[in-house]
């Protein structure tokens, strides 16, 4: 499976690399908008993951929001360390497929990557029905 990964700091990057390491998955990864904008077309991922307090103009739920008015339905995993009230709320209007609140719980991406992949595993190629 294809991961992008959008998070600026290294500990949670380092983080998500390793457990996608353990199931055999790919990350790419940015540390802003605009270059997963930029490149999303192309890495077709099968999953994202987006810090929604990345650094730059553009934070992850507008990210979220340009990728959604577009069109794509990759599912989307916010990631924030601001577990407020309405966090949750504000992440799926957005467009996010779900939450994660940090520090991120080893158990949840170990079974995120997991679902996804077997989704994954499960869905046709491109041409193919």
């Amino acid at each position: 499976m294809r991961i992008v990964c959008v998070e600026d700091n290294e500990i949670n990057l380092f983080l998500v690399r390793r457990i996608a390491s353990m199931g055999g998955h790919e990350v790419i990864h940015y540390n802003n908008g605009w270059s997963v904008l930029e490149h999303f077309e192309s890495d077709r991922p099968d999953l994202l993951l987006i810090d929604v307090q990345i650094v730059g103009t553009l934070d992850g739920l507008d990210v979220v929001r340009v990728l959604r008015a577009g069109g794509h339905q990759t599912p989307i995993f916010a990631l924030t360390a601001h577990a407020m009230m309405g966090d949750r709320e504000r992440c799926l209007e957005a467009g996010c497929t779900g939450y994660l609140a940090k520090p991120l719980p080893v158990a949840d991406l170990v079974e995120l990557f997991s679902r996804y992949a077997e989704l994954t595993r499960r869905k046709p190629e491109i041409g193919q029905a």
